[in-house]
């Protein structure tokens, strides 16, 4: 009895600990020098056409799950790109207008000996009809900074691509 009641408490105690934590994606700022400078022809719109609000888990690991959706953490995206974008270029016209859809499919941190990896997918069309679809990896020592910065590499991959480049510029 003493052992099936102190098996009980263990058992109590553990799943506790269990169940869903919010992951709220903040930016993950980057340094000066990671995207290359780059000619913007004309005013950039940047839109999250993510739809889905859905509760996705970003990280689950002995019984820590941390969640958040898709279309906030496009947003966190958007608003990154957006900003890197007039930091890093220079515009030569405003008579033309350049858009990028953003969507976020995927993230996902997993842990691997004092150690996080993450992944992250995401398509993006350009306004000219390019699709862009890039899956970006991230390390970090701490599972926030992993996700966070996932989402800032994402960024800096997709300003540096040269299809990307070439459309602002056009």
């Amino acid at each position: 009895m003493k052992l099936r009641l102190t098996v009980y408490t263990f058992v109590m105690f553990f799943l506790a600990g269990c169940g869903v934590i919010p992951y709220v994606p903040a930016e993950y700022e980057l340094r000066t020098g990671l995207i290359q400078p780059f000619t913007v022809n004309g005013d950039v719109t940047v839109s999250n056409v993510q739809g889905s609000t859905d509760e996705a888990i970003v990280y689950s690991y002995m019984g820590t799950k941390l969640a958040s959706d898709y279309k906030a953490i496009t947003q966190v995206m958007v608003d990154q790109t957006t900003k890197e974008i007039i930091k890093n270029s220079n515009s030569v016209s405003e008579n033309h207008s350049k858009t990028i859809d953003l969507t976020i499919t995927y993230l996902k941190s997993t842990y691997i000996a004092f150690y996080w990896k993450s992944e992250l997918r995401f398509t993006a069309t350009l306004g000219n009809g390019v699709i862009i679809e890039k899956t970006v990896n991230h390390g970090s020592g701490v599972v926030q900074q992993d996700l966070d910065g996932c989402i800032a590499e994402s960024v800096m991959e997709f300003l540096n691509d040269p299809k990307v480049v070439a459309y602002l510029s056009e």
